[in-house]
């Protein structure tokens, strides 16, 4: 299996633009209130980093995975529990990840729905493709991740002739500096996800020209979560904003021109579900593939029907939508995954390597 720099860039473009605009704004614009815009230009920077950091890592181990090149960095058995750190991290991710998906759907276009049906129909799906390998995930990605960039920028476009720019006025007097990067918390946690790349960059077939696509990936990503911050801060002002669940997704039922070209919730929805869809179906491959990579399997595609049950019984921890997305957010993944997986430990093995390959 192996991947171009291109459909890398498609592929964590596509994998962050939908959850991250969706979920983040909100939490974001609780914080740091007017100048939340603000706050997600700063987590944008710290996405990119963590992309840098992680790219920059797996260059110095090309067509290895964290499974492999941890053990080189740490040892044996230190290697062997950084591994586990991380596994522990993507598959409550990926449950919570289906989880949050059903949950939206559920309250927004199918209210009478099981929330079993949309999870297992998303799990199926990412079995399916999962089977079929990375490739075709990245050849999906190129084809989708277009579709689901225009998808996110015509709306925001058309948003343009509601906005009060008074609505964010004034800058940074209100807030501080430290109000705003504590209101950039919410999305460089879902930005901090390229973490991916531990496993994804191990199948390009020119790593060292890994690093910019996947860089490029996450700024687009959090560049477009800042554009849809500000205008959903510029057309409902931040105290309406806060209040909303799912602020994206109101700021597109406000649309209207000519009391025709409206309703475009549906349309929204459907590149959403595109951008989960990528997202589910990279966790997936990851957790498949490196558990199947520890337990020394090369037919690593029988994991799947270990990892696939496994995943489905921890969508059903969570009660309900708080805990999915209020309480997994701001008690663990906030406080402990954001700055140990995705800062302390990359930094940590960067400079281990930088010092052992010198």
């Amino acid at each position: 299996m192996q991947i171009g720099g291109k459909q890398l860039f498609w592929m964590i473009l596509t994998m962050q633009l939908g959850m991250t605009i969706l979920l983040t704004i909100n939490p974001s614009i609780q914080t740091a209130k007017q100048d939340a815009w603000l706050s997600t230009v700063c987590a944008t920077g710290i996405g990119a980093g963590i992309a840098y950091v992680c790219s920059r890592l797996s260059i110095y181990h090309p067509r290895q995975t964290i499974v492999e090149f941890s053990k080189k960095l740490f040892g044996r058995y230190i290697g062997y529990t950084v591994m586990v750190l991380y596994f522990i991290y993507w598959y409550s991710v990926l449950a919570i990840i289906i989880r949050q998906y059903a949950e939206f759907i559920v309250a927004t276009i199918l209210p009478k729905t099981p929330i079993l049906v949309p999870m297992l129909g998303m799990l199926l799906v990412a079995i399916y493709v999962t089977f079929s390998g990375l490739e075709v995930i990245a050849r999906c990605c190129e084809i989708l991740g277009p579709l689901t960039l225009l998808g996110i920028a015509i709306p925001l476009l058309l948003s343009l002739k509601n906005i009060h720019i008074n609505n964010i006025l004034p800058f940074y007097v209100d807030t501080g500096a430290m109000t705003i990067l504590k209101g950039a918390l919410p999305t460089s946690t879902f930005l901090g996800d390229c973490i991916l790349l531990f496993v994804i960059m191990g199948f390009l077939a020119k790593p060292q020209d890994g690093m910019k696509p996947a860089i490029l990936g996450v700024a687009a990503a959090g560049l477009l979560t800042s554009i849809s911050t500000f205008l959903i801060l510029s057309v409902f002002g931040h105290i309406s904003a806060s209040g909303q669940t799912y602020p994206y997704f109101n700021l597109i039922r406000y649309i209207s021109y000519f009391d025709f070209f409206q309703n475009l919730d549906s349309f929204v929805i459907a590149i959403w579900i595109i951008s989960v869809f990528t997202k589910v179906s990279l966790y997936f491959f990851v957790c498949t593939y490196g558990t199947a990579q520890s337990f020394g399997l090369k037919k690593w595609r029988r994991m799947i029907w270990f990892v696939a049950p496994v995943i489905a019984l921890l969508t059903l921890i969570p009660r309900d939508f708080i805990d999915s997305s209020v309480v997994f957010p701001q008690k663990i993944a906030i406080p402990y995954l954001l700055p140990i997986h995705g800062i302390i430990l990359p930094l940590l093995m960067w400079g281990i390597a930088k010092l052992k390959y010198k």
